[in-house]
């Protein structure tokens, strides 16, 4: 799978684990600091010199056939946490995305002597001290309690558990390899905890160098194109930046060569096979999409009509009743109330080291319904897992065929470089191992878009994430776990799907009749609901329409994908309730078409006294809060997830479960983004790419 020239801190992490598994003495005293520029068993890059002036950081490293001259810019020290208030939305989101990384370029020897020469060189210090400043700093926040570790993220590119043995012996392991008995505490980023521990390098830096020192460079034994083989720490200005080597040339996100003709076969499978697994389904999907297609045609909500209709401020109504709204949506939704405890797991750091804690403790049975399920290098990652512990608990996969199709056929930006992927995942899943894996077809190019994972009956995930890189390193996302009766009720719906992606699929999901449950109410559950959207039953939609319709105070919306004008059109109708409407979008999504139809459904909204706010980054959220009721899950506010598409959100009024959403959600995402003062510039492509977009 991975070539032997590791790709990026994956390198850095073994190196930092000390080779994984190999014990190192805790709590060790302050070390006796000899720059040591010795290599390792492989090949690394190594600094030779280094210097660095106000702006600049140049550094002269050795490759295993050559000498490096290069430099870096480096970060402004003066404003590294600036407040978002005064700064422009680009300001913003590069703010956002900077990690303490500076990018090294090369130089000619020309270049590097005129630039080097009047400056004042920079202390190196060594692997072997690298690895003992690594120990003590990872020492220190390693729990000592039996069964528990962390989980120290490496700059997006890898994830090490550490925890101390049975013998009081600090020890590391790949997340994904770690003992099944550890469980997971807290998880770390690691170049925070470089920039918080200014007073363990003040200590290296003070002794690196006879003379008093400002500043240091480590070589951390990183050889790889994307890695970080060296880390500049300044005492001066309390920086902590990782050097990063680019290649030269790097192709990134382009589809292979796979992509047009797999879909093609795929799209003719799901149109013929549907007929068999699901005939009244399949008729039954043309109809909802032909039939909802004609009434939007002739009952428009055009948003214009509105505009000369005045914009009150905010009101300080009463709240709606939630007992009479909970009363109705019990008709309304067609969904009676279960009960069951909710917690948020926002971000791949929260979500992915629990699943895998849950999927190693497993004792009976794995069941996982996904849009993606990618063929990148974190999803390789869950999927050896998953074979791994077929062999012990039963193991079933339930994948959207285009959703995977598509995102399979593409890589990643942020992929290490030297990665070889399957080219098929479900057949990588089920190559010797018991996993057993059902691919949902697409007919009329709809799909099921619903993300649970089941373990032993007893746990339940469910949100937006799928699995793949981008959800445990790079989006903005959220899952929650539940417990309780609701688990049964996922359950029951996990095995209708199942059973519907076989030979008379429709027959054997309909005479299913669910097992007896498992999960009884306990002291902590909650009141929550199921809403779903299936073909010609748009529970998710109707639901959040009566919402809007209904709330008096406030609507607070997270949504990636913004196409449907009747959502639209009812929030305006909200704002001139004088309800406080707002709506977080973030600055990119994963499609351009919807990136510009979200620049049309902004400049709409903010005309109609809606506040927008941008989110910088990608957020795949789907959450929403009404007065003191909550709806998330999978569905996004377009077509296709409010009409066609399977989808499954949870909705409950209980007051500490909504006050924790706004207090762990929307409540920092407001924090982080940019609230529009002004449209945004649009053209006019940008009408033609909404009508595209309004049909997705």
């Amino acid at each position: 799978m991975f070539k032997p020239a590791m790709t990026g801190l994956i390198t850095l992490g073994l190196i930092m684990a000390g080779c994984a598994g190999k014990p190192v003495e805790p709590e060790t005293p302050a070390p006796s600091i000899v720059i040591d520029n010795s290599s390792l068993d492989t090949p690394v890059l190594l600094a030779q010199q280094a210097y660095r002036d106000d702006d600049h950081l140049y550094i002269q490293f050795e490759e295993p056939a050559s000498t490096v001259n290069s430099f870096a810019i480096l970060p402004d020290p003066k404003h590294p946490n600036p407040s978002t208030a005064n700064l422009s939305l680009q300001q913003v989101v590069e703010q956002y995305n900077d990690l303490p990384i500076a990018h090294l370029t090369y130089l000619d020897p020309e270049q590097w002597m005129e630039s080097t020469d009047s400056l004042e060189n920079i202390p190196i210090a060594g692997v072997a001290l690298w690895r003992d400043f690594r120990d003590r700093l990872l020492a220190g926040i390693t729990p000592k309690k039996p069964g528990k570790g962390i989980v120290v993220e490496f700059l997006k590119r890898e994830e090490l558990f550490y925890y101390y043995d049975q013998h009081g012996l600090l020890r590391s392991s790949p997340l994904h390899d770690k003992p099944s008995e550890m469980k997971t505490g807290k998880t770390y980023q690691f170049s925070k905890l470089m920039a918080d521990a200014t007073s363990l390098l003040d200590d290296y830096i003070t002794a690196a160098s006879d003379e008093p020192a400002s500043a240091l460079l480590f070589n951390t034994g990183d050889d790889a194109d994307y890695g970080y083989p060296f880390i500049y720490a300044s005492r001066d200005s309390g920086q902590v930046v990782f050097l990063r080597r680019l290649p030269e040339n790097r192709d990134c996100c382009q589809p292979t060569d796979t992509l047009v003709p797999d879909a093609l076969t795929h799209t003719t499978r799901s149109h013929i096979d549907c007929f068999l697994r699901q005939p009244i389904g399949s008729v039954a999907r043309l109809f909802t999409l032909v039939s909802f297609k004609i009434v939007d045609t002739v009952t428009p909500k055009p948003v214009m009509f509105l505009q000369d209709q005045p914009i009150p401020p905010v009101s300080d109504a009463e709240p709606m009743d939630l007992e009479a709204w909970e009363q109705e949506l019990n008709d309304l939704a067609y969904s009676p109330l279960s009960q069951g405890t909710i917690e948020y797991l926002v971000d791949g750091s929260a979500f992915f080291p629990r699943l895998v804690d849950a999927i190693q403790a497993a004792e009976k049975s794995i069941d996982i319904r996904l849009y993606i399920f990618d063929n990148d290098d974190y999803a390789v990652k869950i999927a050896k897992l998953l074979k791994q512990r077929s062999k012990e608990v039963k193991v079933r996969v339930l994948v959207d065929g285009l959703g995977t199709l598509s995102a399979a056929s593409f890589q990643s930006p942020t992929m290490p470089e030297d990665y070889e992927p399957p080219r098929k995942i479900i057949q990588y899943l089920e190559k010797d191992s018991n996993v057993k894996v059902r691919t949902v077809l697409n007919p009329w190019l709809t799909g099921d878009h619903t993300k649970t994972i089941l373990i032993d009956r007893r746990v339940a995930f469910l949100g937006g994430m799928n699995i793949g890189r981008e959800y445990r390193y790079d989006w903005h996302d959220l899952m929650v776990e539940l417990r309780g009766p609701i688990v049964d009720k996922i359950q029951t719906n996990f095995e209708k799907a199942w059973r519907l992606q076989s030979f008379l699929g429709e027959i054997r999901a309909a005479l299913y009749r669910p097992r007896k449950p498992v999960n009884a109410a306990g002291p902590d559950d909650v009141p929550v609901r199921l809403l779903f959207t299936k073909p010609g039953d748009s529970q998710i939609l109707r639901a959040q329409i009566a919402a809007i319709g209904r709330a008096n105070q406030r609507i607070y919306i997270e949504n990636a994908y913004f196409t449907s004008d009747d959502i639209i059109f009812e929030l305006a109708m909200a704002r001139r309730r004088g309800v406080d409407v707002r709506v977080i979008i973030p600055y990119q999504s994963d499609s351009g078409i919807i990136d510009r139809s979200n620049v049309m459904a902004m400049n709409t909204m903010l005309a109609n006294g809606i506040r927008v706010y941008l989110y910088p980054g990608e957020s795949h959220i789907k959450g929403a809060v009404y007065d003191g009721w909550i709806c998330l899950g999978s569905a996004n506010f377009d077509q296709l997830s409010l009409r066609m598409n399977k989808e499954l959100n949870i909705a409950t009024s209980d007051p500490d479960t909504v006050q924790a959403f706004m207090d762990e959600v929307m409540l920092p995402d407001f924090e982080k983004s940019v609230e529009l003062k002004q449209p945004l510039p649009s053209t006019w492509s940008d009408y033609l790419l909404e009508l595209i977009a309004d049909q997705l």
